[in-house]
């Protein structure tokens, strides 16, 4: 699946339409743009998506942003769906500041991803090609 890099920022940058879910509550969210972060470690999703598909809170914990501060954070537990990918049970932190979703690291590292700069698109490859 082919996405185009969002203009909202300059430079340009890549983002993707997913959807999160509660398979135990049979919850399911309606599809959502999430930024593509490699630079980031883990996995940000603000509290509000959290709370409509009831996702469960795993633990109290504390993070430490590229300021260097460290903000006490709840990590969540969804499954994360993008194209035919089913990515089930990832750890994400809830934002309670930001408004958007910013994947990091921890779920970038489990694609195939070919980041297409020049052409401004990201391909995300089946997940065929996942087990390959």
């Amino acid at each position: 699946m082919k996405y185009p890099y969002t203009k909202e920022y300059q430079p340009s940058f890549p983002m993707i339409q997913i959807r999160l879910s509660n398979p135990e509550e049979g919850l399911r969210s309606e599809s959502v743009n999430a930024l593509l972060d490699t630079g980031s470690d883990g996995s940000l999703v603000p509290i509000e998506h959290l709370q409509q598909i009831l996702a469960p809170v795993l633990k109290d914990t504390h993070i430490r942003s590229h300021w260097g501060e460290w903000r006490s954070v709840q990590l969540f537990a969804v499954d994360i769906e993008l194209a035919d990918i089913k990515l089930p049970a990832l750890f994400v932190v809830g934002d309670d500041q930001g408004d958007e979703i910013i994947l990091g690291r921890d779920l970038l590292n489990k694609l195939r991803i070919l980041f297409d700069g020049p052409s401004e698109a990201t391909t995300i490859l089946s997940e065929d090609s996942l087990n390959r």
